[in-house]
């Protein structure tokens, strides 16, 4: 994959497909400003990336809330850092799980701040930036849950589809400009080789994988995508 000179931010980087997608990032030379709500695992991730040579800085960033976004941004300007990759993958999915109408309406309201919300306020401060450079590339996390839609997550389904229809009409707008705009739905990712039954390639996926995709979109290889939503997800047995 190329990437010239790129620094890329990404969200929710302290583990999972954040950290995978950091940890491939920074083995193509790319330079990293990961943020994460959790400030002791993102200190491990930004201590682990450095250690392996890696140009990385973290950023504590709670992405529901607009005055750590605004901060983030304005630490970019003073210490002009100009990021060409945007990667939204923080997010929620495992709480107030269950039937729709014995879920808790404040869970909905956190779940679309943090899922949807933090990631359209973030998108919104760091793509002015790309527009005028006439370079970016955007990748945001969904899910396919999104696509089909889940028993049991109904709220979190329509966040997902939320980011997909996002993603897809934001990338009309800014495509033309040099800023291609996809999105990621993984589905059965996590650690191990295990089988739940949900694939039909018997195993569910890693981190890795997913990663490798993100990070393909992210590259200067793949400047003739954009308004795509791509699954990651062993050929999913709708569910």
């Amino acid at each position: 994959m190329k990437f010239n000179n790129r620094c890329a931010l990404i969200t929710g980087a302290a583990a999972g497909i954040g950290l995978a997608t950091a940890r491939n990032l920074a083995a193509n030379g790319v330079k990293l400003v990961l943020t994460d709500v959790n400030s002791d695992g993102l200190d491990k991730a930004v201590a682990e990336l450095r250690e392996s040579g890696a140009d990385a800085v973290g950023f504590v960033l709670d992405v529901s809330s607009d005055e750590d976004i605004d901060r983030l941004a304005a630490g970019l300007e003073e210490n002009d850092i100009k990021i060409d990759i945007l990667i939204n993958n923080a997010g929620i999915w495992r709480d107030n799980t269950g039937n729709f109408w014995e879920t808790d309406p404040k869970s909905w309201i956190r779940r679309w701040r943090i899922n949807v919300y933090g990631l359209m306020y973030l998108t919104r401060a760091i793509l002015p930036g790309m527009i005028e450079r006439r370079y970016g590339r955007i990748v945001n996390v969904a899910s396919v849950a999104g696509i089909y839609g889940i028993s049991g997550m109904t709220d979190y389904s329509a966040t997902k589809g939320a980011v997909i229809a996002f993603t897809k009409s934001l990338a009309k707008e800014t495509t033309g400009y040099g800023v291609t705009v996809n999105s990621v739905s993984p589905g059965n990712i996590g650690d191990g080789e295990y089988d739940n039954g949900l694939s039909y390639a018997g195993r569910i996926g890693s981190y890795a994988e997913c990663a490798e995709l993100i990070c393909f979109l992210t590259s200067d290889n793949a400047s003739w995508c954009s308004g795509q939503d791509y699954r990651a997800d062993g050929c999913r047995k709708k569910m």
